[in-house]
């Protein structure tokens, strides 16, 4: 894996290697890895005297520079929102939107092989099945200490052994069973992947059961569409229609057993469904869309500010009698989209707009087909839907560190 690399890019590709496993494990050790990281790659640009990314295309390189506006959009908001010093504080918060971006626009990343990519996938699905067997033992160790029954500890999010927030986390899982199904779509039939196929299968359905306990019901919704989207490309661009079939079949299957394990989760949904076929908000994101999007009026160009609105969204919740939006914690739109069209205007909204939807359109051409990129956009881009992942550094580092990895090309190999 290493053959051929200088030792400066030995050392870069370790620290790719440690940032993956960091920002799965908690994202203060990710923030340190990602300084590390822009450090040596600093000093591989000043010892070869090459600044620059070969192995980025042009519009990848396009996609890289949108997110770099789009933290310049929230930098300039300082200046006309009504919390200035908070503004500041978010962008800098937000720093990841523009450090990763530039390194992988300024530094060679040219010696890197489709096997590296492969690596970067199986370690973070390494370690995810590793903290979901570490979480299982505290949850079986709490049984015993405070005599809560397991399967209240795994459907109840109040008693949940794992602390990561539960829509992060599950972006998390679903992204990374994305991506070892590009790895097996691949590799399947090659005569080296035999004695690993049904393992790495394996682990997919593993993974799809920790996704399903960690209690997030637009977690369910993103792996949905993220199951569609490759038995969609198992049928039709592969042409395996049997294998379509037994995995559909197999999913129905994990679908009935999980509700067996946590009916909890299926509960709320069937309930928020019903509601809504009543006419009432099904969910409070109903409401707190609706009021996000008051906001929204007389703001349509350059939005109120980053960290601007907060006193007129608590209003709008007091006045649409959301209790939970105006207690002290502040309560967030909980969608991407619509945060940054109340922040930045139409200009961050379309900013943002841009910057998920040309890399799928890219993805999605027949000569620069690159499936680990379209599953991943599937994924970033329902949850943004869901949550304000940009809010949080576990939400931002991991979108910003694998938007930018799976943009490059491989010297090697086509990516697909």
């Amino acid at each position: 894996m290493f053959a051929g690399m200088s030792h400066l890019e030995k050392i870069e590709y370790a620290l790719m290697l440690l940032m993956t496993a960091a920002v799965a494990i908690h994202w203060t050790a990710g923030v340190w890895c990602m300084a590390a990281l822009i450090l040596v790659a600093a000093a591989k640009c000043i010892v070869t005297r090459r600044i620059g990314n070969p192995a980025l295309s042009r519009s990848a390189k396009v996609s890289m520079w949108l997110m770099i506006a789009l933290w310049v959009l929230h930098a300039v908001s300082a200046l006309y929102s009504s919390h200035p010093d908070e503004a500041w504080s978010r962008a800098m918060m937000m720093l990841p939107m523009l450090l990763l971006p530039l390194l992988f626009l300024l530094d060679d990343l040219s010696y890197l092989r489709r096997q590296h990519l492969s690596a970067l996938v199986f370690l973070l699905a390494g370690v995810l099945t590793v903290r979901f067997g570490l979480m299982l033992c505290r949850a079986v160790y709490h049984y015993f200490y405070t005599g809560i029954p397991l399967g209240q500890m795994l459907d109840y999010h109040e008693y949940h052994f794992d602390y990561m927030h539960h829509n992060y986390m599950s972006m998390y899982l679903i992204a990374t069973i994305a991506l070892l199904y590009a790895e097996v779509a691949r590799c399947w039939h090659r005569p080296e992947w035999r004695r690993w196929r049904w393992a790495v299968a394996a682990d997919m359905l593993l993974l799809s059961g920790y996704m399903v306990i960690m209690g997030s019901r637009s977690g369910l919704v993103v792996f949905a569409l993220m199951a569609g989207a490759c038995l969609l490309h198992m049928a039709l661009v592969r042409k395996r229609w049997a294998a379509t079939g037994a995995v559909l079949a197999l999913l129905l299957v994990a679908v009935g057993a999980s509700y067996a394990v946590a009916p909890r989760m299926y509960w709320r949904i069937v309930y928020s469904a019903e509601k809504m076929l009543a006419g009432e908000p099904g969910d409070g994101r109903q409401i707190m869309w609706q009021c996000g999007m008051e906001l929204v009026e007389g703001h349509e160009l350059i939005g109120w500010g980053c960290d601007g609105y907060w006193e007129a969204l608590r209003e709008r919740y007091r006045a649409h009698d959301f209790a939970e939006g105006y207690e002290p914690e502040r309560y967030n739109t909980h969608n991407q989209y619509l945060e940054t069209l109340i922040a930045l205007g139409m200009m961050g909204a379309v900013v943002l707009v841009a910057m998920v939807v040309i890399p799928a359109v890219v993805a999605l051409r027949r000569h620069s087909r690159n499936l680990p990129m379209l599953l991943f956009t599937v994924v970033y881009a329902g949850c943004l839907v869901f949550e304000v992942m940009f809010g949080r550094q576990m939400g931002l580092l991991f979108i910003c560190w694998w938007y930018g990895v799976l943009q490059h090309r491989f010297s090697d190999c086509l990516i697909v």
